[in-house]
């Protein structure tokens, strides 16, 4: 059961909450440094692959603090351990954090 409910929330954040905080802060990030490319296929292929290492870096950045928290609350207020899988590389920073952290919580709670 810990893994349904795992995989829902793991989505569910991601979809809804992670990749739209990623997608702003990238934007404010490339509108600092004066690039208003509203497609990257556009920008030359040296940006293109710095670009895709700044999205990578604040997606890991945001994928683990919100997903931890989500483990963490998730583990302490329902007392009950997530298990979840990501089929990214760059997702399994998050899922570990969303993990872990489910199993501080749940022990915390002593349950």
């Amino acid at each position: 059961m810990g893994f349904i409910i795992g995989m829902a929330i793991l989505w569910g954040l991601t979809a809804l909450v992670i990749n739209p905080i990623v997608n702003a802060a990238l934007k404010s990030r490339m509108e600092s440094e004066g690039v208003y490319a509203e497609d990257l296929r556009m920008l030359p292929p040296d940006q293109i692959q710095y670009w895709q290492g700044v999205y990578t870096r604040i997606y890991i950045l945001w994928d683990v603090i919100i997903l931890g928290l989500a483990g963490f609350l998730a583990g302490y207020i329902f007392g009950i351990v997530l298990i979840g899988i990501s089929f990214s590389a760059k997702g399994w920073p998050g899922m570990l954090a969303f993990i872990g952290l489910s199993f501080l919580g749940a022990a915390m709670r002593g349950g």
